[in-house]
């Protein structure tokens, strides 16, 4: 049996690691160390993805270390938590049902798409999280690509999404009050943007 190749930050081998909203907090060991454990926060917002690793702790206190990394895994399931009650909304996922089934070849830039929950961590399998503008990418314009770029009308986060991952337009009537109001907030500042673009030429 081949053996996995195992995960290193610098010198220490991570032994655990749990991604919750945001960030990624993970616990890693080298007892050549000094300070044989480490714990530290990974992101990956960034074009390519890539780790980011930041706020790292050494420590030679096993127990101290895992008191670290228990904490800082509390502090993001609060965090996401709290982001969430923002949202005064049903949750429930919506499905292929909700849409007009996508057409891989179709130009879906100016549509409001729904994302399918299944790409998302399941802290993120929720309507909130589903609902995106499209207004770029290749494979939004029915190109060989795969790259769609919008904005998510909850939280008005501009991302890239892969066209296989979307479900398809949504439906009018599926269409819930408050996305209707993010959708006219968002047009409403891509236009005071366009405005103020030409007054600066």
């Amino acid at each position: 049996m081949k053996n996995e190749e195992k995960r290193m930050i610098s010198s220490y081998e991570v032994t655990q690691s749990i991604h919750i909203g945001k960030k990624e907090v993970v616990f890693g060991i080298d007892e050549k160390e000094k300070y044989p454990f480490l714990v530290c926060d990974c992101t990956y917002d960034n074009p390519l993805s890539a780790e980011w690793v930041t706020d790292a702790v050494g420590s030679d206190d096993y127990l101290e270390a895992m008191q670290i990394f228990t904490d800082r895994v509390q502090e993001q399931i609060g965090l996401v938590r709290a982001e969430q009650e923002q949202f005064k909304f049903d949750m429930t996922p919506f499905t292929i049902s909700d849409c007009f089934p996508d057409d891989r070849d179709k130009n879906i830039v100016g549509k409001v798409v729904v994302i399918n929950a299944e790409v998302n961590r399941y802290e993120y399998r929720h309507s909130a999280y589903q609902l995106v503008l499209v207004d770029g990418g290749h494979g939004a314009r029915g190109g060989r690509g795969q790259a769609v770029f919008g904005t998510s009308l909850a939280d008005g986060k501009h991302a890239r999404w892969e066209r296989y991952d979307v479900l398809g337009e949504i439906k009018p009537e599926k269409m819930p009050d408050w996305a209707k109001e993010a959708l006219a907030k968002i047009k409403e500042q891509e236009k005071t943007k366009k405005s103020k673009s030409r007054e600066e030429r």
